[in-house]
């Protein structure tokens, strides 16, 4: 998670106006589930973020990953996000254009609804995998059962 003390900052950088810029990205593999995060503020800096998660399927993963990512630019004050994630099941069912015939991801698409009725304005776009790199390398560390032992190290360097 963000430490209080970044949010503080952002939050009084008075970031919130102008569009946020959200990349987000879910994997799931034999070693775990992982969701990656990369959030741009008007401001131009970057959050980075990945986060281990249940086991969950590839789509549950990208549509938690979606979810976090907008619950944490809520949380920073945006109220104008233009989200990109490769997942074509996550953007057409969410803009309408797929039918969801399984009760577990109407249960997310229900919950990201939800989420994206707390902004002002935004939208969700398909981006092909190689513009979506860093979200999900981050989400593939989130999926690694190494995370922590890696996290660790860079700590201590």
């Amino acid at each position: 998670m963000i430490p209080e003390v970044d949010k503080e900052m952002l939050l009084a950088s008075g970031t919130s106006k102008g569009v946020w810029t959200l990349h987000t990205d879910g994997a799931s593999n034999v070693k775990g589930s992982g969701l990656g995060i990369v959030l741009k503020p008007p401001s131009g800096d970057v959050i980075r973020q990945s986060i281990r998660s249940a086991d969950l399927t590839n789509n549950e993963a990208e549509y938690k990953a979606m979810i976090a990512g907008l619950e944490l630019a809520k949380s920073l004050g945006a109220e104008i996000v233009e989200a990109k994630c490769d997942s074509l099941l996550v953007v057409n069912q969410t803009n309408g254009t797929f039918e969801i015939k399984d009760d577990r991801m109407r249960k997310y698409q229900e919950r990201l609804q939800v989420v994206l009725r707390r902004f002002k304005e935004w939208t969700l776009e398909h981006v092909p995998r190689d513009q979506n790199n860093e979200a999900d390398a981050l989400a593939n560390l989130g999926s690694s059962p190494n995370r922590r032992v890696l996290l660790r190290s860079r700590g201590a360097d």
